[in-house]
């Protein structure tokens, strides 16, 4: 089935345009020391062999009309190593990290005013990307110089976790877009 348009061709689009957009590069989202218990992995760990984000929800809430508040909820995957060489692979998941920051107006690009805000921006979206982590076996937990040491102390790997991501927010409107065009006869 062919084209039929009459002279000229009305197109009408709609389309979401990005107003401003802010970019948090490699934002730590965790730092935290944690002791893994060695009941929960059958010993010590002796090595982290990787890390990785599960993401619960990345959600934005507007802040009034002069900031917009990024909240990130997430559960880390370790893969360790447990005992000593050859050792064995153990995955440990660590639930119920939360993360938020508040983005003032003026530092989206281009900057916009609480009016601009008002009146230009109906939803957002955050585009979550470039994760890396550091996670470091700082000893064990029972040892009273350890910075997981507590009164009671349990038998364990004390760890030091970071995660960093990239946080990309864009404010958006959706605008009706209208083109006009002639087409080639010939191709009618």
């Amino acid at each position: 089935m062919g084209l039929i348009c009459e002279y000229p061709c009305r197109l009408d689009l709609f389309a979401e345009v990005v107003k401003a957009k802010n970019i948090q590069r490699q934002e730590k989202v965790l730092d935290e020391i944690i002791c893994i218990p060695a009941e929960d992995v059958g010993g010590r760990i002796t090595q982290i062999d990787d890390i990785k984000v599960q993401l619960i929800s990345a959600e934005e809430t507007f802040v009034g009309n002069h900031r917009v508040k990024v909240s990130l909820a997430f559960n880390l995957i370790l893969i360790v190593v447990v005992g000593e060489d050859p050792g064995t692979f153990e995955i440990v998941t660590l639930e119920g990290f939360n993360f938020s920051k508040s983005i003032p107006l003026d530092e989206f690009t281009p900057p916009l005013s609480p009016q601009e805000f008002k009146e230009e921006v109906e939803r957002s979206q955050i585009i979550l990307k470039n994760w890396s982590f550091e996670g470091e076996i700082l000893g064990n937990c029972e040892d009273p110089n350890s910075p997981c040491f507590t009164v009671t102390p349990v038998p364990g790997t004390c760890i030091s976790l970071k995660v960093f991501v990239d946080i990309i927010d864009k404010l958006t409107k959706f605008h009706d877009i209208v083109a006009f065009a002639e087409l080639d006869p010939d191709d009618c």
